[in-house]
């Protein structure tokens, strides 16, 4: 403190100075920038004229400061800040597909707005050199260099060189442009220079610069820090800015995809946002380890895991990691199963060589403690707390979907333009995966719809029971007279559909053919290579995806524990002639929960006792499923199975029909492998398909089979969908029965329109709810593409009735979802 009073004045000049010059030089190229003339601008001028007498003070101190050391580290400076200036421009380009990055010199590497004002510095500092009587005539105390002050005043210069630099930097005035203080001034993409412009202009540059100083000064300090081995605070800064960059663009560049919104490939401010949210984050590691190896370590292997992560899951699934992936990890070992290979053995060898390493360097590089008084190590704890909470706060408290305006970065990057029906894909590409994350985590799962009260949903189930007495006075059976089979098939699709691809024949020979004889036609997925438990849960309940809100990632995860009705099928049978028989983990997203809350005395998983079968590709075959729903069928009674494969889930390896290939122009040698070994295992499935129905076409009583696939496999690229994108959401499906059904036309559902398809199928009675799902189905359904005024109240009718089961009052009675008994 005592050092600060003696040298306050020195350091108070400096900071003035360089205030100034950030001040007049970001206003005149932002001026430049906007094609305006700066005669016209007298005030600009007058302050540039104040500015150059500082600015010779600034060279006096900076004389003082020349050494061989200050060179260097200035040029070690400017080479991270070039480095990391265009690392940051390959970011931003990320989802620009033409934007090539080994064109260095022409997509502006260097940075020269910063020039002039640094010339002008280090001219005034030449002159003083080299003019001993300027020396002498100006040879006062105020701005003199000693050793007390010269390691100080060196890293305060330095950092505000690096400030400069970085507020000069080209990217900065597109920055300024969409804060929201400025944003108001945007006409037409123009900015309306005014004199309130200006004056807001200048408070903003002065709040950044205030904003930045002090970790400008620490990033230079923990350079030199870390040249010297010594631990400190600014050491964890510095590195955490650092990890905070490159993380950004390891993260970015996995989800890349060639996305265009407004002329844009990725929203301004989604970079900064970014980076802010993993700098904190790893400097809360530092600050809680206390020390510098062991987070640093646990930091390069997270940047590197979460990196392999999200590139696997977006290419197998076209979808950002999301927070509720994060239930993978309490089952490392399905999920290395899943995944296929050695993932599992080099994670492992990935953790001893580390300890090892660690075991190794901690006496070496940088020991001791960051910070040696807890009082100061808990206080800087606070912090990053406070950004957390504070961040979760401004997304839970949106309106409408908009953020409060005038937040720094957040409220622009929110509100500028509404990509929330675009889903995470799209908004974690020109948003970021940690604007998506935060959205996650605090949005609501269904926005509540117009009109939602009490007395609308009573008005609606009143409805909905006179259609269901009109419907019903047609048909004759109940559901749960007759066994149904709900059989989701992974990854089931007709390759032929896949414009490009080419097989040496048809694999599905027998599926095609049942889809001639039966109702039958094309699912619409809500996913493309994953996304199973979704298809599942709309199945089951009848409730579509597309009415919430399209943040949501998994439903059973995140949306079924808020749910105050679970509605099923499933409900019409008792608990004891109900299965599921799913041969993976049963802990997969949550399963063996949910399967005890819907009823369901019996679940056969990869883990019961006595599973017997082969495995095709890696996985429990379709006929070893197909079997375990014939072992448990019994006499007379009906039951309901929901039954789901897993032999067509990655990774795809089939070696048998030898003489069965498949290709795709832009494939690898490996890729067209993984297709062949794809197009084999459907192969089996349609064998296996054929032998499972014959066999129940012989059971003594009545059966029907829902038999779908929940989506495509994720090895087709992108390019593939580009004539026909909605192709990359369709699969095929049928209904079958063991006895004599009318063949519907139904040529394109949504999965939760299976259950009312079912129930019109088999001529079955319906409850209310139903009967307000077979409305849908007739007129609301996804194959209309525009909706009349009726269709349109029945669609808003099923909104309302989803919003109350999802996030609502619960005003639902019991008996809208009973079926009046004849």
């Amino acid at each position: 403190m005592k050092f600060l009073l003696n040298h306050y004045k020195q350091f108070s000049y400096l900071l003035i100075s360089f205030l100034l010059l950030d001040i007049v030089a970001v206003t005149t190229v932002l001026l430049l920038e906007e094609g305006e003339d700066l005669r016209n601008y007298p005030a600009l001028w007058l302050a540039f004229l104040m500015l150059l007498p500082l600015l010779f003070g600034l060279g006096k101190l900076l004389s003082q400061l020349f050494s061989k050391r200050f060179f260097i580290w200035l040029a070690i400076i400017y080479a991270l800040y070039t480095g990391f200036s265009y690392l940051l421009t390959v970011t931003q380009h990320v989802n620009d597909f033409e934007f090539k990055a080994e064109r260095v010199f022409s997509n502006h590497f260097w940075q020269f707005n910063s020039l002039p004002g640094l010339l002008l510095i280090f001219l005034f500092a030449y002159i003083f050199i080299h003019s001993p009587k300027l020396k002498k005539r100006f040879a006062g105390k105020f701005l003199q260099v000693t050793k007390k002050n010269r390691e100080v005043l060196e890293n305060l210069f330095l950092s505000q060189l690096f400030l400069f630099l970085t507020l000069m930097d080209d990217k900065m005035p597109e920055l300024l442009h969409h804060q929201s203080y400025l944003v108001n001034f945007l006409k037409e993409g123009k900015l309306d220079i005014t004199q309130n412009f200006m004056l807001t202009l200048l408070c903003l540059i002065a709040v950044i610069f205030i904003q930045l100083s002090l970790p400008s000064f620490l990033a230079v300090k923990g350079l030199r820090d870390l040249a010297q081995n010594k631990a400190s605070v600014s050491v964890a800064f510095v590195l955490s800015a650092v990890f905070a960059l490159i993380f950004n663009y390891t993260i970015q560049n996995t989800i890349r995809g060639d996305v265009v919104v407004l002329e844009r490939h990725l929203f301004t401010g989604a970079s900064l946002f970014q980076i802010i949210v993993f700098f904190m984050i790893f400097m809360a590691l530092y600050l809680i380890f206390n020390h510098f190896l062991l987070p640093t370590m646990l930091i390069t292997a997270l940047v590197v895991v979460a990196t392999i992560a999200s590139s696997l899951k977006f290419q197998y699934r076209q979808e950002p990691i999301l927070p509720s992936d994060m239930v993978w990890l309490r089952n490392p070992k399905t999920l290395f199963d899943f995944l296929g290979g050695n993932y599992g053995f080099y994670a492992i060898l990935g953790l001893v060589a580390l300890g090892a390493l660690y075991w190794y360097l901690r006496k070496k590089i940088l020991p001791g403690k960051l910070i040696t008084v807890l009082k100061y190590q808990l206080i800087l704890l606070v912090l990053p707390l406070v950004f957390f909470l504070g961040v979760m706060d401004i997304f839970a408290t949106k309106k409408n979907g908009k953020i409060v305006e005038n937040i720094p970065v957040i409220s622009v990057l929110n509100n500028y333009h509404d990509l929330t029906w675009m889903g995470n894909t799209v908004n974690s590409q020109l948003r970021s995966l940690s604007f998506v994350w935060f959205s996650q985590m605090s949005d609501t799962t269904m926005i509540e719809p117009r009109g939602y009260s009490k007395e609308k949903i009573q008005e609606i189930e009143k409805k909905y029971k006179n259609v269901a007495e009109a419907i019903n006075k047609e048909r004759q059976n109940k559901i749960e007279d007759q066994t149904v089979i709900y059989l989701l098939s992974e990854s089931f699709s007709d390759p032929a559909r896949v414009d490009g691809v080419t097989m040496s024949e048809n694999p599905i020979p027998y599926i095609q053919e049942v889809k001639t004889r039966t109702t039958s036609g094309l699912m619409k997925s809500d996913g493309y290579g994953g996304g199973t438990a979704n298809m599942e849960f709309q199945t089951l309940t009848g409730l579509p995806f597309y009415n919430l809100s399209p943040s949501i990632s998994v439903l059973y995860t995140e949306i079924v524990p808020r749910m105050n009705r679970f509605p099923s099928i499933s409900d019409a049978y008792s608990s004891k002639n109900r299965t599921v028989i799913h041969l993976a983990s049963p802990s997969n997203y949550a399963r063996n929960v949910i399967y005890q809350d819907l009823g369901f005395d019996t679940f056969i998983h990869y883990g019961t006792k006595g599973l017997k079968g082969d495995n095709i590709g890696g996985n429990y075959s379709d006929k070893t499923t197909y079997n375990q729903v014939l072992e448990h069928l019994n006499g007379k009674q009906g039951q309901f199975f929901s039954v789901m494969t897993m032999q067509n889930h990655m990774p795809w390896s089939e070696p048998n029909p030898v003489y069965m290939s498949a290709s795709y122009p832009d494939f690898s040698k490996e890729g067209n492998e993984s297709l062949s070994s794809y197009v084999r295992m459907l192969y089996h499935t349609d064998q296996a398909t054929k032998e499972f129905l014959e066999k129940l076409s012989k059971v003594d009583k009545k059966v029907t089979v829902v038999f779908y696939g929940d989506h495509l496999p994720g090895l087709y690229p992108q390019s593939a969908f580009k004539e026909n994108p909605e192709s990359q959401y369709l699969t095929d499906y049928f209904v079958w029965s063991n006895y004599e059904t009318p063949k519907l036309d139904y040529p394109r559902v949504n999965s939760s329109d299976f259950s009312a398809l079912l129930l019109e199928q088999t001529n079955s009675k319906v409850s209310p709810y139903y009967a307000l799902l077979t409305e849908v189905l007739h007129k609301a359904s996804i194959d209309k593409k525009e909706l009349d005024e009726e269709a349109q109240e029945i669609a808003d009718d099923l909104k309302l009735i989803e919003y109350d089961m999802v996030r609502g009052k619960g005003y639902l009675s019991d008996s809208f979802f009973k079926t009046a008994k004849s």
